[in-house]
């Protein structure tokens, strides 16, 4: 019996293993070839680079506009994350604990919204867009961002909160605080990590957004890293895998940092939210 234990453990740890090297070995050769020289990488694409140059990174920022992708990349992103939590924070609270007739039509219609395709609505979001003259702005990449971000946001909030006692709001109120008060004194501080584990997912996928980047500007001037990052293609599919690499080592990195500095809040705002407030 206690060799089958140990057979079994060693096979899930097998099984741990080689699952964990499937996923980091390809950012792990990501970075080392983005310090290779182009000829490197063709010749020896799978070495430790020779010479560890830093030559690709100084290129990236000297021959491209990365850095300002990058810049309205974070504008997007934080813009969306505050509009993002904040509604959902607000409006999980108000379908939860503010009893009312259609609170559960409402949060049905909300958690609806996961199950549209992003697909579909490109091209009236577009067209709307266009006739509004909102195509090449800040706005265009917000707004769907937000849009498509609340359902599970809310979906989120909701299930922290309905483990929340009303007993707790009750003495607030007896207490003399009105509903903002309540919100934002009571309940507020204890959705920190539900607020971080929102925040986090958001991050990333409005970070590594290509699809409305793409679609809704052409302007240099309002491009995403995930669209500028296309620019490194040359004609022809001519291509500086060295300073490619080093572009991509650079976009990553926030969310990387993100996930190593958030992780275990996000896992807490989970088990918030599954087991109990």
């Amino acid at each position: 019996m206690r060799s089958k234990k140990t057979a079994l453990s060693f096979l899930l740890y097998f099984i741990v293993i080689a699952i964990l090297i499937v996923q980091i070995y390809p950012l792990i050769w990501l970075m080392l070839s983005s310090f290779k020289s182009s000829i490197e990488l063709t010749t020896k694409p799978f070495s430790l680079p020779t010479i560890w140059s830093f030559a690709n990174y100084a290129d990236v920022f000297r021959e491209s506009d990365l850095l300002l992708y990058i810049k309205n990349t974070a504008i997007v992103t934080f813009s969306c994350l505050v509009l993002i939590v904040f509604l959902s924070a607000t409006a999980g609270f108000a379908l939860v604990k503010m009893n009312f007739k259609l609170n559960s039509k409402l949060l049905l219609f909300f958690t609806i919204g996961i199950m549209i395709p992003i697909q579909v609505t490109l091209i009236p979001l577009f067209i709307m867009y266009k006739d509004f003259g909102l195509l090449n702005s800040y706005l265009a990449l917000i707004l769907p961002q937000v849009g498509f971000a609340l359902p599970l946001s809310i979906l989120i909030f909701t299930s922290f909160y309905s483990y929340v006692p009303n007993e707790l709001i009750e003495a607030a109120v007896i207490d003399g605080c009105n509903i903002y008060q309540v919100f934002y004194k009571i309940i507020s501080p204890l959705t920190i990590n539900t607020t971080v584990t929102v925040a986090s997912i958001n991050f990333i996928f409005i970070w590594n957004d290509f699809i409305f980047s793409n679609t809704f500007t052409n302007d240099k001037q309002y491009k995403t890293i995930a669209v500028g990052l296309q620019e490194f293609i040359g004609a022809f599919g001519a291509t500086d895998w060295g300073q490619t690499f080093a572009a991509i080592c650079i976009s990553i990195i926030p969310i990387i940092v993100t996930y190593l500095f958030l992780n275990k809040y996000v896992m807490a705002g989970v088990s918030d939210g599954a087991v109990k407030g």
